[in-house]
């Protein structure tokens, strides 16, 4: 009885040995595994923000463009500084084609701006009289509509530009998705 006693006591010790290096390695698997997935997660959160932000940066570019292309490219001092400091950040984010197009579009907005009769000093009055305020304003409007005349054949190159540099951003976009 000894041995049957033996054999049961050892069967026990085994049993307990495996039962118990069982229970380690199925914690240290599924902490693992755990821990990867919140890897996987944390870098899928991280991406998705990542190509938000370029994709409000994108928005951004295409809507000041848009806005110095209708505006005959005038804008405010503030506008204009952001859109010109757009190409830094460009440099870092984007490809190559890009931000070549982007200068292409940029330097077409700045020919389009140059090319296109220059508007009258605005004349503020100091008092209430102004007898020539009819004649200046009669000029601004003239020279507005010459400015409109001339800008309407710049336009389509211009927009044709800005289309092409909205379709490299919506790709880069989409490969940065994958």
């Amino acid at each position: 009885m000894d041995r049957n006693l033996f054999i049961g006591i050892m069967g026990v010790i085994i049993g307990g040995i495996i039962t118990g290096a069982s229970m380690i390695l199925n914690s240290y698997f599924s902490t693992k595994f755990s821990s990867q997935q919140r890897d996987r997660e944390n870098k899928r959160e991280k991406l998705e923000k990542d190509i938000d932000e370029i994709q409000k940066f994108y928005e951004n570019i295409l809507h000041l463009s848009d806005k110095l292309i209708r505006n005959e490219g005038m804008a405010s001092e503030a506008e204009l500084e952001e859109f010109y400091k757009q190409k830094i950040k460009l440099k870092l984010i984007s490809t190559g084609d890009i931000l070549e197009k982007f200068n292409e579009l940029k330097n077409g907005i700045t020919n389009f701006a140059h090319k296109l009769p220059k508007m009258p000093e605005e004349f503020i009055p100091k008092f209430e009289d102004d007898d020539n305020r009819r004649w200046r304003i009669e000029e601004r409007k003239k020279a507005k509509q010459k400015r409109e005349k001339e800008a309407k054949t710049y336009r389509p190159d211009l927009y044709k530009k800005h289309s092409e540099l909205a379709d490299l951003m919506q790709v880069h976009l989409k490969k940065i998705k994958e």
